[in-house]
């Protein structure tokens, strides 16, 4: 009877081990997860805060040069029109 009772009690232990060890598993992949998410979003914010200094910069500098926005414009039209029409 004794023999019997500890082989109940060492499968129960067993299989409470291994559903420790699936669980301890689990947790693990979910921290991983959970860090690669954060990861990535960080990089999203970093992504949008470089973008929003770089749009503050530029109108920063239109406000201060107004005439460069005008002239990055006439510029961009003047040599875009030339492209097209070769000199002779």
């Amino acid at each position: 009877m004794s023999l019997r009772i500890k082989a109940v009690v060492d499968k129960f232990v067993q299989e409470l081990q291994e559903a420790l060890d699936a669980d301890i598993q689990d947790r693990i992949m979910k921290d991983r997860e959970m860090q690669s998410y954060i990861e990535e979003r960080e990089r999203e914010v970093a992504e949008r805060e470089a973008a929003w200094k770089a749009d503050l910069s530029r109108r920063e500098v239109s406000t201060d040069y107004p005439f460069l926005s005008n002239f990055t414009s006439f510029y961009f039209f003047f040599m875009t029109d030339n492209m097209f029409h070769t000199r002779s």
